[in-house]
């Protein structure tokens, strides 16, 4: 009775406009102390506690390290080379709006950095060049959404902490689901774009291996990652400062396109989004803790457990649940909120962590397109100038796209699975 009180209180608290990470803080805290669990100096000792953990080192330096690339200039590297490889096909320039967007994922790690981007450059080029804006909007959103499931991803880091689960496992996980995504986005591109008039542009193979060789370092940049955490070089915490190490030599030696005054404002920015980050992580582990001493998480098993039996029913109401949430909550309080309750959940119906981790990942960056809170789809229309309503009504499509491919990942295990266990991770 007392944990569903609270929960009541943290629902209005997030009504009237709190942020999540004080709704969560003040709903345990206040919890533990009209129980008897505790007192104040237990709750800020639970939430330094959640927030003292050495996996964490890698989100600031992995924050830092893509917007430094991003300030760098690496967008239009990107974009003029994936014109020269796909922008020549029908509905060409929409197919290099996507391949951007995949290769952004792999120096960026986040969804609406990948949005607010690449959105100011490619809704403008594709309008200029016959495409509907809203369209154009709806197809920068959806496809910015690989940016967390492609390595490296600063939502996995997070996933990571409460459940403990290898982080160079999790980047590895995602590779292979990223690459699908974005493969049916591009060929519900292709055939969405099928009456769309072929460019006419033609360029020199000089052209084509000068657009290479700008964009190659850029590229390296996932590859490095992946290679040197399965290679034993470092570790995945490690990797973040060796990409940011690779951030400034490329952008500050070898292309010279990011000045040294600039730089402050990118720690100072950077910083900022790392303490509100960082707040919310502890706050939602006195959070989690309460929940847990309520006994909710085995509440919540047994409220499964009633209603199947069968691992297959299990996901498909999973998936149902997180794609509600993702519709009112930010990606990273999901992840903190509920990932602690599911996660033991999914392990006793026989499914494998990182394989459910990549689920619930995938999931929640629907939910980054979908209103009422969707934060990319709240980026985007402010960046084309467009309304929620109208760009909403041109991602219904994608969302059909984004759903099926959800499907084949849950229920095709082999996918997330086959690449981590290849290289050496997991059973």
């Amino acid at each position: 009775m007392t944990a569903l009180l609270l929960i009541s209180l943290f629902v209005i608290f997030s009504a009237l406009g709190l942020p999540l990470a004080f709704c969560m803080g003040i709903t345990a805290t206040a919890g533990l102390l009209f129980s008897g669990f505790g007192s104040p100096a237990v709750a800020a000792q639970r939430i330094f506690a959640g927030m003292n953990s050495y996996a964490l080192l890698a989100l600031p330096l992995f924050l830092l390290a893509g917007n430094i690339l991003v300030a760098g200039g690496v967008i239009n590297r990107l974009v003029v080379f994936a014109d020269l490889l796909v922008g020549r096909v029908r509905g060409g320039l929409a197919q290099v709006n996507v391949l951007s967007n995949l290769m952004m994922a792999g120096v960026s790690g986040s969804a609406t950095a990948d949005t607010a981007a690449l959105g100011s450059v490619m809704v403008p080029m594709m309008s200029a060049r016959g495409y509907a804006p809203t369209f154009a909007a709806a197809l920068t959103t959806s496809a910015g959404i690989v940016a967390p499931i492609l390595p490296p991803s600063l939502i996995m880091v997070i996933y990571a902490i409460p459940t403990r689960i290898s982080i160079g496992a999790l980047f590895l996980a995602g590779v292979v689901p990223a690459l699908l995504m974005s493969a049916a986005f591009m060929a519900y591109v292709r055939y969405a774009c099928r009456h769309h008039p072929l460019s006419e542009k033609r360029e020199s193979a000089q052209g084509l291996a000068r657009a290479t060789i700008h964009a190659l370092p850029v590229l390296m940049a996932p590859v490095l990652l992946v290679g040197g955490i399965r290679g034993g070089v470092f570790t995945a915490t490690e990797a973040a400062a060796v990409l940011v190490a690779y951030a400034l030599a490329l952008t500050m030696v070898l292309h010279r396109s990011l000045k040294l005054s600039e730089l402050v404002g990118i720690l100072h920015d950077s910083a900022l989004t790392t303490a509100s980050i960082m707040l919310m992580i502890g706050t939602s582990s006195i959070f989690a803790w309460y929940l847990a001493i309520e006994d909710v998480p085995q509440a919540t098993r047994a409220l499964l457990d009633a209603a199947t039996d069968n691992r297959y029913v299990f996901l498909l109401i999973v998936n149902v649940f997180l794609l509600l949430v993702g519709c009112v909550l930010d990606t990273v309080p999901a992840i903190l909120i509920f990932v602690p309750i599911l996660q033991p959940a999914a392990v006793a119906f026989g499914i494998d962590p990182v394989h459910f981790a990549i689920i619930v990942i995938v999931n929640l960056m629907v939910g980054v397109n979908t209103p009422p809170i969707g934060t990319n789809l709240l980026v985007i229309s402010g960046i084309a100038g467009l309304r929620v309503g109208s760009v909403t009504r041109a991602l219904l499509p994608f969302y059909a796209v984004k759903v099926a491919a959800l499907m084949v990942i849950t229920y095709v295990p082999f996918i997330s699975l086959w690449l981590p266990r290849y290289l050496g991770f997991g059973p």
